[in-house]
């Protein structure tokens, strides 16, 4: 017991100053929030009305027009006579460019036509065939050729 009082006397001076000093001051903590449990008695029962996301309108591309003709083509309804002008042609599909005002058109039995120097040109009316017998070289060159 002789021996453990000396170390008992060093000890005892250590933990009286460690237990006597003043308390170090902690930063001020942040004021504790509370929160209120919600019920099914305490709630509101009507639903939250949101705000709609915002809308880039600028940076959208404009929505494609509804109803345009290329979108929405007429079926061609072909008759026994356009059956048969088809199955002569050398070609396929039944496709030919008015070589004076260049639009695309189905060939049919009624469509009108015309030979000059070998080839057969179609034509989309009556009108256009005239204009071309009128001045056949000036359309025969292929001005349309690059369409």
């Amino acid at each position: 017991m002789k021996s453990l009082l000396p170390s008992a006397f060093c000890f005892l001076p250590f933990a009286f100053f460690a237990c006597h000093q003043a308390p170090k001051r902690a930063a001020p903590a942040a004021p504790v929030q509370h929160s209120e449990m919600r019920t099914i008695d305490n709630t509101d029962p009507r639903p939250v009305v949101l705000e709609p996301p915002p809308v880039l309108r600028d940076e959208a591309t404009p929505p494609k027009p509804v109803g345009q003709p290329w979108e929405t083509p007429a079926p061609v309804h072909l008759t026994p006579e356009d059956e048969k002008v088809r199955a002569e042609l050398p070609f396929a599909p039944a496709m030919a460019l008015d070589p004076t005002d260049g639009s695309k058109l189905s060939i049919l039995a009624h469509t009108p036509t015309t030979e000059y120097k070998g080839h057969i040109y179609y034509f989309s009316s009556e009108k256009n065939k005239q204009t071309f017998m009128a001045n056949p070289d000036q359309y025969a060159k292929g001005l349309f050729k690059g369409l």
